[in-house]
């Protein structure tokens, strides 16, 4: 690891143990650094106080002169001060913080406070820092600060909006750190070096010298002239010596301020001095244990460890420590940060000594103070019995309860170059030390970049022995037609992936092949099924889920069109293209996203079949596990793993990630054998070696950032482009793709370098320009003429296809672009698969030798993104975060049906793996989990039993992916008659909305919005999210276009979840029984879909027809059923377009209608069952319709009495919007059947012999020869038809032989059918059972299970 510290810090700063274990370095002895702690603390208190407040008080600052100087009144002053703070937040841009605000406010004073107009210098001012502005705004916020410095003296004016660079990480006008340390060998007594360390924040200045010098005070020498073998050795040098030193740093009043006492301490350094490891290696550890301000004791130690060795060992009796007291358990805390391995031997010698020392110490009878005697702590047998136990553990066995082993375990198929970092010496204190010795540094008064070169090639003898194409299978070459040979990581992986059923975890950079080692194994499933060169398509199903949409449909075009040769379907299956049941089953491969395959395996009804033909589960980008989609797969994976459990059937896993720093979790997690499926190729493998640049800002005032962060962008942008490149610039929001093209081409002409960004002259430029100009996007169209672009989701597609399309042909050459995530709803850091996904763009592997990615960021946030790209921060799993909602969906998919399944099925996740020491943990996670859902009334729990019952309300928060926090509002909220203004109101309290933030820029345009676009009341108006969201949902239908991107954005969010929740909420009214609420709901749903209102013509789900002539339909108030009666000339003469006409015609005719004809009869006097014919009365499309025109529907419905004179039958569309129909049913000559029935009479006939079974071995089954009335009477029915049958009759009169009989027809005609026995008690199935083992199972062959 690098420590980057600010080197104004007043005193030393700590140097890491990576730098020390080379260095030798000392302070002058008569210096004292000790710190005070309490000094130190304030120190960083205002230093973090200043950091925080730095814009919001400048501002305040401001506003406090201008009161006090201003002979303007205080509300006059209050109201120019918000309009120059909203002018602020118009010129910044939407979505600033309100800082940024603030300081932009400042900005604008310092600008107009000179100037009643805004001339060219002021707007080159504005624009160089913000960017494209209104003039309108601009002219206001002049007109603001002049009004408000008239009203001042001329010597307070001067001192307005004079801002200071203020820099983040100290100032930057002192010296880098370490630039005046100079380095030495410590045997070396060099001059002293004085070191300034200045800085004009800090109260005191201190002059330090790093150099060691020799101790000025000496031990007396005791030498005696016999002992020739150490002439240097001091008899003084003792374990008294070394405490006594301690004490004369620490003091002597038996304590530290490390936690231990002052014979811990010393001991604790004696265990240090007496290890096997050099000088340079041990001052490492000691200045981990005593801290930099122990200069000089370290030093004294160094110098004297020798004689203090030879003293023990000649002398072991002579020089002790005093005995150690026992430590109060985990009274005190351990000291540094020290990690000690033992093997069990060693624990055991250990514990032997301490008793030895106890029991030294009773015989002594106390502890000596003058002789300097202690007892039970002896350094050379410490060491001696040491160096034994090392010795045995080395050669013991590998798995005999050693308690740890120092080694780390290799796996075949890791080819990671950061393992060899873990063993350096940098890997220390818990530190890693990630980045390459290779990385430049460069720290000027703006920023400081960290620049980290292309890695190193991989190594050459991987993957040296490529897979040619053509040595494969038939198969494999029509899939791989295009390719003559595997690459290096793919045929690394070949033979696992091609030819074994071993579940996989891919790690490899991006674009290193992912995709064809998914292939391999999706060919390798493929001819698992392979018959006499027929491939059983009906037997397999295949499921790629990719993390997002888009990259769906690409993967379903490379994979469509790669398998197509071999007659496999590929289909995408997400919430843009949903597929019907037949077409799932014609689809032997699935593309889908993580939330979409949940949503069908949550199902416990239709697609269970579909799950259970589940063979190959491919997960792309795993690392997602890391964001918040990641307990998505985790549950994905979990119920997988069930399903292979319970199932004992085999579905293979395969999981293609980035690279990953614990790939050994996700692959335990995977369930994949990490010495056959781990497959884990750092950055060397890279097919374009790729470099990276992070750039941290210094200042802290957030215009100056803004204005520092363009001009620092524009440079690396500059610099790429003159070398021939063409750069991609990614920001968080939309409006900021405009905002940071127009300023880099504006810094591009006014610094002369325009020509280099102007886009080649060549044919197809022409028509790139004719083809640009056609767009409505006013803002592309003028940044394509000097070689810039825009793309982010909020264009249109076919401006973005354009943009895609020519910056590939190398027309743009800077292209500005967007990562938004509207589930977050503000502006968070960037999350590693957003780093990942931006650098993997960089270099194309047909067209480039390397890539370089840059990231300019702020100062404090700069270590945040070094972290991310050298691997330090680990995959977490999120799921704990949505326990509730996954608990919900296995409850009522009925795969946990108690708490104990719950507490197994959480070990299958990433969150927790299995471990008994953590059972007590996860059934408290259950629990609280289960309490919750039960208040929320969507699972029943019985915490006396621990059993969970789902309920109605839970199976469609599960099927709908409705979240628990959603549900409680809906308790509360939900009534059994609302209006449609009440149901708007309801869904906007969504828990989903929640992330939707009010902005200020966003009020006027959604005011706006609220008295012109809203159809309903909306409560809570514009400064509420609810009400935002509210607002968006009915501008949405109303179909009305927004000018703010970030208000689009937001949008296109609502809607998406709105529609999902409204649909949830009409099937709970429907389960509720509320017919007329869930009448309203169907209708609302559709609303939201076809972004249609009620009042409006339906005709507007016709794409044909066009605005002009729906306004004249609307306006003339025709409605459907009158156009119905008219003919196409009178149509088209009343709309004035006699050809439109026929058009509109022949939509009203397509346009669902139903003629419905319903039979009733009487079951009982409570019951009806219906018979309804549903006829379609609309001309049939069968590209616009799916189903089956005919329908015939039989249902029961309840009656009671006295009866109404009809019921009406209403059949409503579940997708179009104006289909109804209504069909009565008139009670009056129903004639209902007697209040008590009789019972069936029984007919007086001839009992039937056995033999009418016409199977001798069925007739052995019985011992009488006949039938009893009963059976005889039901023979027929039973024996020789299949109808249903309801028999009543009392106990001991054969209804068990009738159910044989019901059997044995089955065995006689359907053979490999299987028939289900109920019984309400168990006794009696095992009576039965009993009965059945003997006489169906031995006599007619036949198995059965209970």
């Amino acid at each position: 690891m690098i420590n980057i510290m600010p080197a104004s810090m007043s005193g030393l700063p700590r140097l890491s143990g990576a730098l020390r274990v080379y260095t030798g370095l000392s302070t002058d002895t008569g210096s004292s650094h000790t710190h005070d702690s309490s000094e130190l603390l304030r120190k960083r208190q205002l230093v973090t106080k200043k950091k925080t407040t730095v814009e919001g008080s400048s501002w305040q600052r401001v506003q406090e002169k201008i009161r006090a100087a201003s002979s303007l009144g205080t509300e006059e002053l209050t109201a120019a001060f918000k309009d120059l703070t909203q002018c602020a937040r118009q010129i910044a841009g939407d979505g600033i913080d309100a800082d940024v605000a603030d300081g932009a406010a400042v900005y604008l004073l310092g600008v107009f406070k000179k100037t009643d107009k805004v001339g060219q210098k002021e707007t080159g001012c504005l624009k160089s820092v913000f960017g494209p502005f209104p003039a309108s705004v601009a002219t206001k916020a002049c007109a603001l600060v002049s009004k408000l410095t008239s009203s001042m003296p001329d010597e307070v004016v001067a001192s307005l909006g004079t801002q200071e660079r203020e820099e983040g990480d100290g100032a930057a006008t002192v010296c880098e750190f370490g630039q005046g340390i100079k380095f030495s060998l410590p045997s070396v007594v060099a001059k002293d070096t004085d070191l300034s360390s200045s800085d004009s924040e800090e109260e005191e200045r201190r002059e330090v010298n790093l150099q060691y010098t020799a101790s000025e005070t000496k031990p007396r020498s005791h030498a005696t002239g016999g002992e020739s073998m150490a002439p240097e050795t001091e008899r003084g040098l003792d374990a008294a010596w070394l405490q006594q030193e301690v004490g004369r740093f620490y003091g002597t009043d038996g304590s530290t301020e490390l936690g231990l006492s002052l014979e811990d301490l010393s001991s604790t350094i004696y265990d240090f001095l007496f290890s096997t490891k050099s000088d340079s290696e041990l001052q490492n550890d000691l200045f981990e244990l005593l801290g930099f301000d122990r200069f000089e004791l370290i030093q004294s130690l160094l110098e004297n460890r020798q004689k203090l060795l030879y003293v023990a060992t000649h002398e072991p009796e002579a020089h002790k420590l005093a005995a150690r007291p026992k430590l109060e358990g985990s009274s005190k805390p351990a000291y540094g940060c020290q990690v000690v391995i033992q093997s069990e031997q060693e624990r055991v010698m250990l514990k032997q000594l301490r008793r030895e020392e106890k029991r030294q110490e009773k015989q002594r009878g106390g502890r000596g103070e003058d002789g300097g005697e202690s007892a039970g702590f002896n350094p050379a047998d410490l060491r001696a019995h040491r160096e034994a136990a090392l010795q045995m553990a080395a050669v013991a066995p590998r798995f005999s309860g050693r308690a740890g082993t120092t080694g780390r375990e290799r796996y075949p198929n890791v080819y990671d170059k950061m393992e060899e970092a873990r063993l350096s010496s940098a890997f220390i204190g818990g530190m890693k030390m990630a980045l390459p010795d290779t990385l430049t540094r460069e720290n000027n008064k703006i920023y400081e970049e960290v620049n980290i070169p292309p890695s190193d090639n991989a190594p050459t003898h991987v993957g040296e022995n490529r897979v040619r194409i053509e040595t494969l299978d038939e198969i494999a070459q029509m899939a791989f037609k295009n390719t003559k040979a595997l690459n290096r990581i793919q045929s690394v992986v070949f033979e696992t992936a091609y030819k074994t059923n071993e579940n996989l975890l891919i790690c490899a950079p991006t674009g290193a092949g992912k995709t064809n080692i998914a292939m391999l194994t999706i060919l390798h499933e493929i001819q698992q099924h392979l018959a006499q060169g027929v491939i059983k398509k009906d037997e397999f199903k295949i499921i790629y889920v990719a993390p997002m949409k888009a990259l769906a449909a690409e993967m379903v075009r490379n994979f469509g069109g790669r398998l197509e040769p071999l007659g496999i379907s590929v289909r995408e299956l997400t919430g843009d293209m949903s597929l019907t049941k037949s077409e799932i089953l014609k689809t032997q491969m699935l593309v889908t996203t993580p939330e979409k395959w949940d949503v069908v395996t949550r199902k416990s009804t239709g697609d269970v079949a579909l799950a259970q033909l589940v063979k190959l589960l491919i997960i792309d980008e795993v690392h997602l596990l890391h964001e918040d989609r990641g307990a998505v797969i985790e549950c994905l994976v979990a119920r997988t793993l069930r399903q292979v459990e319970s199932s004992q059937s085999m579905i293979r896993i395969v999981g293609l990630s980035a690279t990953l720093p614990n790939y050994l979790d996700v692959a335990r997690f995977l369930h994949v054998n990490p010495y056959l499926g781990l497959f884990f190729f750092d950055g060397r493998f890279r097919p374009v070696p790729l470099g990276m640049a992070f750039i941290g800002i210094k200042a802290l005032n957030r215009v100056q950032q803004m204005q520092d962060f363009n001009t620092v962008c524009y440079e690396k942008v500059l610099y790429q482009v003159k070398r021939g490149y063409q750069v991609m610039v990614f920001v968080h929001a939309r409006n900021e793709t405009v905002r940071t093209a127009s300023v880099l081409r504006d810094h591009a002409k006014n610094n002369g370098d325009i020509q280099l960004f102007l886009p080649q002259q060549c044919a197809s430029l022409g028509d790139a320009t004719k083809t640009v100009m056609k767009s409505r996007n006013k803002q592309l169209k003028e940044l394509f003429s000097d070689g810039f672009s825009i793309h982010h989701a909020g264009m249109l597609r076919q401006d973005r296809n354009v943009v895609e399309r020519y910056f590939a042909a190398g027309h743009i050459k800077v292209l500005g672009t967007q990562i938004y995530n509207a589930k977050k709803g503000a502006f968070v850091d960037l999350g590693i698969l957003d780093v990942m996904q931006i650098f993997g763009r960089a270099g194309r592997p047909q067209f480039d030798t390397f890539g370089h990615g840059t990231i300019i960021t702020t100062h404090d946030k700069l270590s945040h993104y070094l972290s991310l790209m050298t691997r330090q921060n680990p995959i977490e799993s999120q799921f704990i975060n949505s326990l509730t909602d996954n608990l919900n969906a296995e409850v009522a998919l009925g795969t946990v049906t108690n708490v104990d399944e719950a507490v197994r099925w959480i070990s299958y996740t990433y969150f927790i793996e299995e471990d008994p020491t953590l059972n007590e943990y996860r059934r408290d996670l259950v629990i609280e989990a289960g309490r919750k859902l039960d208040k929320a009334r969507m699972v029943r729990f019985d915490e006396g039993t621990g059993y969970f019952y789902s309920t109605d309300q839970g199976r469609v928060s599960s099927h709908f992916y409705i979240k628990y926090d959603t549900v409680e509002v809906i308790n509360e909220f939900l009534k059994t008659v609302m209006t449609e203004a009440d149901i708007f109101a309801l869904v906007s309290k969504a828990q989903e909305f929640d992330q939707i933030k009010v902005r200020d820029e966003e009020m006027e345009e959604l005011e706006g919005l609220l008295h012109h676009e809203c159809e309903m009341q909306v409560p809570g108006g514009v400064e509420n999210s609810y009400g935002k969201v509210n607002i968006l949902l009915q501008s949405y239908v109303s179909r009305h276009y927004l000018d703010s991107f970030s208000l689009v954005s937001d949008q296109s969010y609502v809607a998406q979840n709105a529609a999902r929740i409204t649909r949830s909420l009409f099937e709970i009214c429907l389960k509720k029984g509320w017919p007329i609420m869930a009448s309203r709901l169907l209708n609302l749903s559709k609303t939201i879909d076809k972004r249609i209102w009620g009042f409006e013509t339906p005709l507007r789900q016709f794409s044909i027809l066009t605005q002009e002539v729906i306004t004249k339909i609307e306006g003339r108030k025709l409605k459907i059923d009158k156009l119905r009666d008219m003919d196409a000339k009178e149509i088209g003469h009343m709309l004035h377009h006699v050809k439109m006409g026929s058009v509109v015609k022949r939509c009203v005719h397509q346009l669902p209608s139903l003629d419905l004809d319903a039979t009733i009869q009487p079951i009982t006097r409570t019951v009806l069952r219906v018979r309804l014919v549903i006829t379609p009365s609309f001309n049939w499309d069968d590209k616009m319709y799916q189903k089956d025109p005919s329908q015939v529907l039989v249902f029961t419905i309840p009656i009671f009495e006295p009866l109404p004179t009809q019921y009406y039958v209403k059949a409503i569309s579940d997708r179009w919007l104006g289909s109804e129909s209504v069909c009565a049913i008139s009670f009056q000559h129903l004639i209902l059947p007697e209040r008590h029935p009789p019972h069936t009479e029984l007919l007086d006939l001839q009992p039937l012999p056995v033999t009418a079974l016409m199977n001798p071995m069925l007739e052995t089954l019985y011992k009488f020869t006949h039938f009893n009335p009963i059976q005889t009477q039901l023979f027929h029915v039973l024996y020789h038809s299949d109808h249903n049958v309801l028999l009543g009759a009392p106990t001991g009169s054969g209804k068990t032989i009738a159910a044989e009989l019901a059997i044995f027809r089955l065995f006689r005609e359907r053979p490999k059918d299987k028939a289900v026995y109920i019984a309400p008690l168990k006794a009696l199935v095992r009576e039965r059972m009993e009965d059945w083992k003997v006489r169906i199972e031995q006599k007619l062959g036949k198995k059965y299970v209970v």
